[in-house]
Parts: structure tokens; sequence; C-alpha cells
């Protein structure tokens, strides 16, 4: 394993910031827009964590095949896709498009209990064995926003940093009024490390042979 390349199929600073915390060498390629782009809406019959691993798999479909077309795929890539979605009351809440569609995310959460989830796909498409399959695994979290009054939620929304982040927040903003109540803080953050560190040890590699 010495020669394996990581590929992190992801554009999101928070998800190469964790990474590199962790002390992970990667190379990054940016999923498509068609493929990075997830609608908000009432959840499906697979509900949102049959959304979050069918989008993971697809963000690593669509890396390999870039890889591929720039023959820079071979044996040695293992590719790493993430994908993350709130969801509360029946509600998939995925990346704002503008203020007014954050507001009302944060309208919903507020006083609410919700889950996160992630979907995890580590995929060596090149391998000689049945490691060649896609190996793609759910990671979820639960938390309970504060019910915050408007001069929180208006401060919140006047500083930005809703851009970007599923459900309009992020946990590592630190602002005080979202706890985390069962599950992974990383998984909030936007990318399990704890599903990550145990899928790819199982393939013989650890931050510091990565």
């Amino acid at each position: 394993m010495n020669d394996v390349r990581l590929i992190l199929a992801s554009g999101s600073p928070r998800r190469q910031e964790l990474m590199r915390e962790a002390g992970y060498r990667f190379q990054i390629v940016v999923p498509r827009d068609s493929v990075e782009s997830v609608e908000c809406g009432i959840c499906s019959t697979g509900g949102p964590a049959a959304l979050v691993a069918e989008l993971a798999a697809s963000k690593a479909f669509d890396a390999a095949a870039q890889l591929k077309a720039r023959a820079a795929l071979d044996e040695d890539c293992i590719i790493i896709a993430c994908d993350t979605v709130a969801e509360c009351r029946g509600e998939i809440l995925g990346k704002p498009r503008d203020e007014a569609h954050a507001r009302s995310m944060l309208e919903l959460l507020r006083g609410q209990a919700h889950r996160v989830y992630s979907g995890l796909c580590v995929w060596q498409p090149l391998a000689p064995t049945e490691a060649s399959r896609p190996d793609v695994r759910l990671a979820t979290s639960e938390l309970r926003m504060d019910d915050i009054d408007e001069e929180r939620l208006d401060e919140y929304l006047a500083s930005g940093l809703w851009r970007g982040k599923a459900g309009a927040f992020g946990y590592q903003d630190r602002a005080g009024w979202l706890h985390l109540t069962a599950g992974s803080e990383s998984n909030v953050v936007g990318l399990p490390m704890e599903l990550l560190h145990e899928l790819l040890a199982a393939r013989g590699l650890s931050p510091a042979a990565s």
C-alpha cells in the first residue's frame, strides 16, 4: 500500500481540512456540478440515507471518470467521496440556494431535534480483487437546535457562515445553540472520520502510510 494515492472527490474546504488534520495525504478531484448539486425537499421512498449513499457513489464514479479521461487512473487510486444532508420532520435539507432559503431552513430547525446523514464511499476502481467494488456506508448524527430568537438568527445569516452547508448551519461554527446528542461530530462537519478510518484500515491504510 506504499504507493497508494488517495483521491478526495470533493471541493469542500471542510472535508479537506478534516482529512489534513487526520494526517492523510491526498489529491483532490472536484465532482462536476451536475453530480454535486442536491435538491431539498420531502424525503423520497428511500429517505435521506438512500439519497446520500447514492450521491456519494455518484461523486466517486464521476471522479474516476475524470481521472480516466486524464489517463491518471491506476490500481493505486483509492477514491473517497461523501455526501451530507440534514433532515428535520421528514424534509431533506441540502445546501441553501440563497439567504432566504437559509432562513427558511433555520426557522424549520430551531427548537427541533434533527439528524445529519452522510453517505461515505471508498472505492479502488482498478484493484485486482473484490476490493474493486465500491464500499458505501452510512453515518448518522443527531442534534438539537435551541429555539433561537430572531436577533441571533439574523446575526448568523448576516455572517454568511451558512453558505455551502447542509441545513444552512455549521456545527464547527460553535454558535452555542447547536447541541450534538448522538453520533459523530466530524459527520456533522461533513466527513465521518471514524468511519473513514475504519474503511481505510480495512485496506491496510493508516494516515501515516497514505
